[in-house]
């Protein structure tokens, strides 16, 4: 018996012989878009490697990091905290008391040399006080001497006439001449002690050299006393306090930070291939971490070239130098500005310079 496998092609799978064959569908159907998707996503890391180079090619971009001015208040001399008078992230006003020092060695030292001081003054004022009285004496006796001069320098002339005219003698005319020179020596004599009386006695001078000195140690020794309360130098905000009161604080240890919120800059790090956009003037676009876009513009750039934080590049990427710029805004911002905020600054975009 012949077997024959050439039997004619059917057109339709579903019928056999003229008899319909009930056949499932398949139960994963062939859609056309799932090769489309799996050739996307294999060519992602391509498309967002092309991304960035032309990004990279039409947008301008640089870090940037908000600075908040601000100041570390530090002890000028040696002392213990007596008082704290504010608490970290109070408000305070210029002028305003913000700690209380103290320094028993300093403080007796004022003490003494305020008593010393007081001392001379008051023993000054009593030789001054006699030295008047002596003036005012002296200034009378001075006064009756010219009087006797001028009184005996009439009678001279008189007598003179007279003898001229036979009515006096020789005799008469010494005398009175006599009584005239000695007139003459004793005002000379009043007048040289009515100067002495006005210039400073060496008791007097003494006391005020010392006087002086004393004063010029009890100013000093008052500055460094009033160093010991500080005060804020203008408006501002606390952040920070370093001590407890009771504490001892070296000259040059910090006490407190305080911030001044009004001045307000950007430290922008713009990559040195970008060197002819770290101007004065140059205007750019600053967004913030939650969204924001505000204006500002360049003010300073210092000549610096620093690293970039390690933070500011990715996990791959290797630290890298940049040009420091400092910028202040343009346009008024509602966002909170914190100190070390991160933005991000653009000097080009799509749509060209800002």
């Amino acid at each position: 018996m012949k077997i024959r496998f050439n039997q004619p092609e059917t057109m339709s799978p579903d019928h056999d012989r003229g008899l319909l064959v009930q056949y499932s569908h398949a139960k994963r159907l062939g859609k056309s878009w799932r090769w489309y998707l799996i050739v996307l996503i294999v060519s992602l890391p391509l498309l967002y490697l092309l991304g960035l180079i032309l990004w990279g090619e039409i947008a301008i971009e640089a870090n940037g990091r908000i600075r908040v001015t601000n100041f570390v208040m530090r002890a000028p001399i040696d002392g213990h905290v007596q008082q704290i008078l504010v608490r970290p992230l109070q408000s305070v006003v210029e002028g305003e008391p913000l700690a209380q020092l103290a320094n028993t060695l300093l403080q007796e030292q004022h003490d003494r040399i305020q008593i010393e001081v007081s001392s001379l003054t008051k023993e000054k004022q009593k030789l001054l006080a006699q030295a008047g009285q002596s003036k005012l004496a002296s200034l009378q006796l001075l006064k009756f001497s010219q009087e006797q001069k001028d009184f005996l320098h009439k009678r001279l002339r008189q007598y003179e006439s007279l003898f001229q005219q036979g009515a006096a003698t020789q005799a008469e005319i010494a005398t009175i001449r006599s009584q005239y020179q000695a007139a003459l020596e004793n005002s000379a004599l009043l007048q040289k002690v009515q100067y002495s009386a006005q210039n400073l006695t060496p008791e007097m001078l003494q006391i005020t050299n010392h006087m002086n000195q004393r004063m010029s140690e009890f100013d000093n020794i008052r500055n460094q006393v009033e160093q010991l309360k500080f005060v804020a130098p203008t408006a501002g905000m606390v952040t920070e306090i370093f001590v407890q009161p009771g504490e001892y604080l070296g000259k040059g240890q910090p006490l407190m930070e305080i911030i001044f919120p009004n001045t307000v800059y950007i430290d922008a790090f713009i990559p040195p291939k970008y060197q002819d956009y770290a101007v004065v003037g140059q205007v750019a676009q600053v967004k913030f971490p939650n969204g924001e876009i505000t204006k500002a513009k360049i003010i300073a750039v210092p000549g610096i070239v620093q690293k970039s934080t390690s933070d500011e590049n990715g996990p791959l990427e290797i630290v890298r130098s940049a040009i420091l710029a400092q910028m202040e805004f343009i346009d008024p911002v509602n966002n909170r500005l914190m100190n070390g905020m991160p933005v991000e600054i653009y000097f080009r975009g799509i749509m060209g310079e800002y």
